[in-house]
């Protein structure tokens, strides 16, 4: 064998994906025919602050830069609200019963 394990790491280094990621894109982009991101795009084009058509887009890189900045300023704001939190959620209908 006369590829060393430093030598293989430096070529796997090439191709990873995620140094080409947009700010907030947590996976790899699917394709266009996948059918979760032709849904969550026209959802996205119905209604504007979906959570979840924002959420996709932002976390798949599903579109281009300056609409991603715009959906990432939008998915930021409702990551700080807790929007997209299961324990704020709970916390919220908790407080609703309570009232």
């Amino acid at each position: 064998m006369d590829a060393s394990p430093s030598k293989a790491k430096k070529n796997n280094a090439a191709f990873d994906h995620r140094k080409s990621f947009k700010e907030g894109q947590k996976n790899l982009t699917p394709p266009v025919a996948d059918a979760t991101r032709a849904f969550s795009e026209s959802l996205l084009e119905e209604n504007p602050d979906s959570q979840m058509a924002i959420r996709f887009c932002v976390e798949y890189g599903v579109k281009p830069l300056e609409e991603h900045k715009k959906l990432l300023k939008k998915y930021n704001h409702l990551k700080e609200k807790g929007a997209f939190s299961i324990s704020a959620k709970i916390k919220r209908a908790l407080d609703k019963m309570t009232r």
